[in-house]
């Protein structure tokens, strides 16, 4: 071999070996970082057992354990209250009634899954106010989901607020709500259709009238788009798999963030060829991230046609949230969080300039964290996360007190009618008034074509588990052909998009019935391993009192 072969060759030989102590490095980089993170985790995955309802749309499973983690800030174990949401139990309704009631609604920030339900402000403000509003009586309730606006949190009113009977309605308000309470930009986001969205959202008509819509009860994503480049789907994979691998990505993201979602693109242009309505109102705007479309509210002077779309249906939110509680005899204030402060940015302006024609007081809540001589956006906040830490929580709480002290008269001088109670209870009652069909571990009521399942007390773990039909014809022939050698149709569902929640400690729960007349029903529940957990069997016609057929 020559001179010069052998350089090469130990050059080659050299850069083999720095490589592999290369490879090597970072792999016991890679390993000392996952297990520094794993051993200071309580837990590696999330838990979230969301459920759908027809009258809210998603929401937690009542009872229900949730685990939140962003693998770096904060590992939190909270339980869902008896109507799906991360509180203390629902107050009973004379207590609430009794006392001067305060009823918070929002959306990740009420929810606060980041935080022990122990240090939520709504828990803050209730044991502040014991002891500086002693007189007072103040007792709290909070409703809040992640991803929901004024718009969606209608229902939460409709269907649990207002049986309390609240002294004070306080809307919390978030620089992504305006993005949030309209239906198309709420869509974009989510990645959901705009016209089939899973949550009570709103709708304009052909004349420009804007009215509520129920929540979609069937499949609310988009058709298939191009999906996302591989290096997206990578990264996507190991953050979900790798604690480590999460840290990594979030710095990466806070110096070079995504400039570009080719799912998104072509959502808006699948909208824009649907109708001329959403061509006109993308006219000018063409998005590239989810993340980046509600920044326009922040900083554009001159908002896209879309946008000045949403501010309309924030408009449409407050009014309905203001006429419900003017009707019910309940104070309405805002409380501005931080993000939305009096920083310059112009989402506080949009949002005070509508509030204020609707004589809606604003609780700023970044004005008062500088008044604490404190940074907003360093000291309320996680490292890694934007919403409130325990911190945050405080402030809140704070502010709220401070507005309860100088406005006590919403104490002491508002009358509050009785309330009806909320459509889910109605419902409950009335098909528990009949006599059941069968009773076992549920009550089952027939019905017009339905089959009815009532329980109470009722949990999570009760729903959870996959239901069975099994209906028996009069006559076999009504059968589909390939049932007829079984003698029975078969259907199995899971508790949720065909039923009510548990709300309340209730479960209710409605299938459809063929149309044919039948003999027998048979239905139980049984476990994933395929166990029968219980079964019951009637006849149909057994039942005459308007029940049963």
């Amino acid at each position: 071999m020559t001179r010069a072969g052998m350089k090469i060759r130990r050059a080659l030989r050299l850069v083999g070996w720095n490589a592999l102590f290369l490879a090597a490095g970072l792999a016991l980089i890679g390993m000392v970082g996952e297990t520094y993170f794993r051993l200071r985790a309580p837990f590696v995955e999330g838990v979230h057992p969301y459920a759908w309802s027809p009258s809210v749309g998603e929401i937690f499973n009542p009872n229900a354990e949730v685990r939140h983690t962003n693998r770096l800030d904060f590992w939190t174990e909270s339980r869902t209250n008896s109507i799906g949401f991360v509180d203390r139990e629902l107050i009973d309704r004379e207590r609430a009634a009794a006392s001067c009631h305060i009823a918070i609604i929002g959306d990740s920030y009420v929810e606060a899954l980041q935080v022990p339900i122990a240090d939520k402000f709504q828990v803050r403000l209730e044991e502040l106010a014991a002891e500086e509003l002693r007189h007072l009586d103040i007792t709290t309730s909070a409703f809040g989901f992640s991803g929901t606006g004024q718009v969606n949190q209608l229902a939460y009113y409709d269907e649990f607020v207002r049986y309390l009977r609240p002294a004070l309605l306080v809307l919390v308000f978030v620089s992504n709500d305006f993005m949030d309470n309209a239906p198309i930009l709420n869509g974009l986001h989510r990645g959901e259709d705009p016209d089939r969205l899973e949550n009570v959202s709103a709708t304009r008509g052909a004349d420009g009238s804007i009215t509520l819509r129920p929540p979609w009860p069937g499949e609310s994503r988009f058709a298939a788009t191009p999906s996302l480049p591989w290096y997206r789907r990578t990264t996507d994979y190991l953050t979900g798999m790798s604690a480590f691998a999460n840290w990594l990505d979030a710095k990466r993201s806070a110096f070079f963030p995504d400039d570009t979602d080719p799912e998104l693109i072509a959502q808006v242009a699948m909208l824009s060829r649907r109708s001329p309505r959403y061509a006109a109102l993308f006219d000018g705007w063409r998005p590239t991230t989810r993340k980046g479309i509600k920044d326009p509210f922040l900083y554009a002077q001159d908002l896209p046609a879309v946008y000045e779309d949403a501010l309309d249906f924030t408009a449409f939110a407050l009014d309905q949230f203001k006429e419900r509680a003017d009707r019910d005899g309940a104070a309405l204030v805002i409380l501005s969080t931080h993000y939305v402060g009096t920083r310059g940015d112009l989402a506080f302006d949009r949002m005070t300039a509508l509030a204020e024609s609707r004589g809606i007081p604003v609780i700023d809540q970044y004005d008062y964290i500088t008044r604490q001589g404190a940074k907003s956006w360093r000291d309320a906040t996680w490292a890694h996360d934007d919403h409130w830490n325990v911190a945050g929580h405080q402030w809140a709480a704070e502010a709220l007190l401070e507005y309860l002290k100088q406005n006590q008269a919403i104490c002491t001088t508002r009358k509050r009618p009785t309330a009806p109670p909320p459509s889910w209870l109605t419902a409950y009652e009335s098909v528990a008034s009949g006599e059941p069909a069968a009773r076992s571990v549920f009550d089952i009521y027939t019905g017009e074509n339905t089959v009815t399942y009532l329980k109470s007390p009722c949990s999570a773990a009760d729903v959870q588990a996959e239901f069975f039909l099994h209906v028996v014809p009069e006559d076999l022939e009504d059968l589909p052909a390939q049932r007829r050698q079984y003698g029975f149709d078969n259907t199995h569902f899971h508790y949720g998009g065909n039923a009510a929640l548990a709300f309340g400690g209730r479960c209710i729960a409605e299938h459809p019935l063929p149309d044919y007349p039948i003999a027998r029903i048979r239905t139980g529940q049984f476990t994933p391993e395929g166990d029968q957990i219980w079964m019951a069997e009637f006849p149909v016609g057994a039942v005459e009192d308007g029940q049963g057929r």
